[in-house]
């Protein structure tokens, strides 16, 4: 029995779409790695890397990827950084900034707000 050319075809299509997911995730938390914990979103990435790449080669015949799956993950993965990254990686850190801006500005205000609430108690129990 002949491998299905029409498996083979959408198995390189998964293994593209993966690569480009992966590279999707990895600038996802690029800007959130710069800003503190590397290494903890590192292992995030990582884990989640090689959990997906298992759920691939369990898809796959006979539970192993193959060399032209792995070329098409890399390529997606290599697609996804030259083309579509350059265009998403600067809006993602902007948003990102901005998170980090809003989450500073509320700590101030939650600070100032416990401050204010320590003192009331404390003159009202003299």
């Amino acid at each position: 029995m002949g491998v299905d050319i029409r498996a083979q075809g959408v198995s390189l299509l998964l293994g593209c779409a993966l690569g480009a997911g992966l590279g999707l995730l990895y600038d996802l938390l690029r800007p959130i790695r710069r800003r503190g914990w590397g290494t903890l979103w590192d292992l995030l990435f990582c884990f989640t890397a090689a959990c997906l790449a298992f759920l691939f080669a369990m898809r796959a015949e006979n539970g192993a990827l193959g060399t032209g799956e792995i070329l098409a993950a890399l390529a997606g993965l290599l697609l996804y950084l030259h083309l579509l990254s350059p265009l998403l990686l600067p809006r993602w850190n902007k948003r990102v900034t901005e998170i980090g801006v809003f989450f500073s500005n509320t700590q101030n205000i939650t600070k100032k707000v416990l401050d204010k609430t320590k003192k009331l108690f404390q003159n009202r129990r003299e």
